[in-house]
């Protein structure tokens, strides 16, 4: 192929938007360990362990490979994205998480109606 200016300013410009998109969603990124009565959330250097009554929102992002889970604190205004285990079904792009914490999951959500 045959090399041009036109052709590396419109791989550096690709490169500097996904960067922008990466420094602005890193922080949302955490990792989650759920159990039956606290959740531990461990973002950066914070670690906090909530109550599951205190969880307002929790629930699957469809469209993204692995399962990632999306979780809101109440009184936080911080949304946090996890994934767990690779077991799942997908199908023209929606996802059902088929793993232990994904049952769990959907346990906690029918017991408090999250």
């Amino acid at each position: 192929m045959e090399q041009s200016i036109i052709t590396t300013l419109v791989f550096g410009i690709v490169g500097v938007v996904f960067f922008t998109i990466f420094i602005a969603i890193k922080d949302k990124f955490a990792i989650v360990k759920l159990g039956g009565q606290n959740v531990t959330i461990k973002n950066g250097e914070n670690e906090r362990k909530i109550n599951w009554m205190e969880v307002e929102s929790l629930s699957l992002m469809q469209f993204f490979y692995p399962p990632l889970y999306k979780l809101k604190v109440k009184g936080d205004n911080k949304v946090y994205w996890f994934n767990k285990e690779n077991k799942f079904i997908m199908a023209s792009g929606f996802i059902k998480d088929l793993s232990e914490m994904g049952d769990l999951i959907q346990k906690k959500k029918r017991e408090l109606g999250i």
